[in-house]
């Protein structure tokens, strides 16, 4: 079939499936146009059933009847592939389909790992939701698992895929009653039901196979390496998960063994799992911003988005107010998405200490967090507040205030930083030293450049190498590389001979040389290039997610922000996309 052409305009390029009652393909469409690049479809193959006593026409009438359903849920539902096509041809029956450019979720759901009860909760929202459509149409899926479950790349939302009604249409007999039946049970094994394996499928037949889908997610074990009670057949299972008894009645509900003792349909399931408090239980605290269609929003840690997409800037949270831009002004919103003090500022600072740092009519003062002017605006240039002061510039000059907004450390300095474990490194006439908070040099300027104290150390350079310091100013770890950074939980990435690794406090290599780029450690990961693609490393330098990305950012409260391409993605530490 490779490099055949259907109904002359759809080229099959790759098969990407095979069952006895037919084949997938991914394919091209239309050839039969001038039109560059051809997009991507997957056809579906199904083998016409020929039997002495079917009436063909009984099955081309049903695979229309099944197409025409088929077509109306993917033109009604964003997470349900469109019909693009249907027709038949050499005896075979066709489907045309969207294709869905993403990854199935085994990939997610890899033995051995478990996910949180956060992440199966959102799961189960996700696909209830979508199951809730179809039951209200009256259809069945019947064959819910991991492999038809399709995380769509462009919006990071799970695609159902694969609906078993059209496999029944190859195995359709006529039984001893003269009615038209399928011949063999249509589903996956492990995740069917018993009644769909008898051929009586109910709605919460889906609830069964969602319920195992959960189960999978949540222990880390395949529906076939879990135990089953030998007097009720109920799945043995709450042993090897750790979640809340909430949640673990509504899965053991969702699988009981005979259909009538379950939840009758996905909206039931879902009302109940909304009315057990888990959505709210189990929100996140913690938001990071989303930039959606050129505007910014929030989600939470598990991907949802809790802030609409308004604002034209946003930044991290910080004591409870994140600064935000609309048009040209700055302001700050609290965790519900409203102005906790209105839009003003040219320029605007996240809260330290509590006061923030703003911009007003090209100069800097500091506010409190009832909006109210603390500081007035009377800088060339501001730092936000560290260890009680803050470092300021006046006629090119830099000193350091208290929050009376009085000058501790008069401006006389080139270059300054805030304090950090009680030492600020400046820069007088080209030299970068450190002084403490009395405003005297505890470590004189002699260094050619130099950063802030970090974990016990510092990273300075002198005649072109850079090596660490201590706090008394003597070298721990010689100058010998070639460019560094400081510690960030326990190492400090350096480079040599352009290659990026690792070292410890004792200036040994514990990851050597080897990445094209390398950033800090943040969460027990840290970001590194290699072939112009970043993925993650641990503390030993092994890598927990492949390089994969054009940009990687900073893991923050368990997630991190990447970008492919110019999309802006999060993902969590085991590599999955949360949004």
């Amino acid at each position: 079939m490779i490099g055949q052409t259907l109904r002359q305009r759809y080229k099959i390029t790759k098969e990407l499936g095979k069952e006895g009652i037919g084949k997938t393909y991914l394919a091209e469409y239309p050839v039969d146009l001038p039109v560059t690049p051809q997009y991507h479809c997957v056809i579906k193959e199904l083998i016409k059933p020929w039997k002495p006593d079917l009436d063909p026409l009984d099955t081309e009438e049903r695979f229309k009847k099944e197409a025409a359903v088929l077509f109306t849920l993917g033109k009604n539902h964003a997470q349900i592939p469109e019909l693009y096509d249907f027709f038949e041809e050499n005896k075979k029956f066709y489907l045309v389909q969207e294709y869905i450019h993403g990854q199935d979720l085994s990939y997610e759901i890899s033995s051995g790992q478990k996910w949180s009860e956060v992440e199966v909760i959102k799961f189960l929202e996700e696909i209830l939701e979508v199951l809730t459509f179809l039951h209200e149409q009256n259809v069945i899926h019947r064959d819910i698992q991991p492999l038809n479950l399709i995380r769509r790349y462009s919006d990071n939302k799970l695609v159902l895929i694969d609906f078993a009604v059209f496999k029944e249409i190859s195995t359709l007999e006529v039984n001893a009653q003269g009615k038209i039946t399928s011949a063999i049970p249509i589903g996956t094994p492990g995740y069917m039901p018993n009644e769909q394996f008898n051929g009586y499928p109910q709605l919460c037949s889906d609830i069964y196979a969602l319920g195992m889908t959960a189960i999978q997610a949540i222990t880390g074990l395949s529906p076939q390496e879990l135990g089953r009670d030998t007097n009720t057949l109920e799945v043995i299972w709450r042993e090897e998960a750790q979640i809340s008894e909430a949640l673990a009645d509504i899965l053991t509900k969702m699988v009981r063994y005979h259909y009538k003792d379950r939840y009758t349909d996905a909206h039931e399931t879902l009302q109940t799992l909304k009315q057990a408090g888990l959505f709210s239980e189990f929100s996140a605290t913690s938001l990071h911003p989303i930039k959606i269609d050129d505007k910014y929003g929030y989600i939470d840690q598990i991907g949802r988005v809790v802030i609409q997409p308004q604002f034209d800037s946003a930044r991290n949270f910080s004591g409870g107010m994140a600064v935000i831009q609309m048009g040209k002004k700055y302001g700050f919103i609290d965790k519900k998405g409203y102005l906790a003090i209105p839009h003003q500022f040219d320029i605007a600072w996240n809260f330290s200490e509590g006061l923030a740092m703003v911009k007003i009519d090209n100069e800097y003062g500091y506010i409190n967090k009832s909006g109210q002017l603390f500081i007035p605006h009377q800088f060339d240039f501001a730092e936000n507040f560290s260890e009680g002061l803050a470092m300021v510039k006046i006629d090119n000059k830099h000193g350091y205030i208290g929050k009376s907004g009085q000058f501790v450390i008069l401006p006389q300095f080139d270059i300054a930083l805030n304090f950090s474990e009680g030492l600020a490194m400046v820069n007088l006439d080209e030299k970068y030293g450190y002084i403490g908070k009395s405003g005297q040099f505890v470590i004189p300027p002699q260094f050619d450049d130099a950063l802030s104290f970090l974990e016990g150390l510092a990273m300075v350079k002198i005649d072109n190498k850079y090596g660490y310091i201590n706090k008394s100013g003597q070298f721990m770890i010689p100058p010998q590389f070639d460019f560094a950074e400081n510690f960030s939980e326990g190492l400090a990435i350096v480079m040599i001979n352009e290659k990026w690794g690792y070292i410890g406090k004792s200036g040994q290599f514990i990851i050597p040389p080897q990445f094209d780029f390398a950033w800090n450690f943040s969460e027990g990961l840290a970001s590194v290039e290699i072939d112009n693609k970043y993925g993650y490393i641990d503390k030993s330098g092994k890598f927990m997610i492949p390089p994969q990305f054009d940009i990687a950012g900073y893991f923050f409260e368990g997630i991190a922000m990447v970008k492919i391409g110019k999309q802006e993605r999060y993902i969590d530490k085991k590599g999955r996309f949360i949004y």
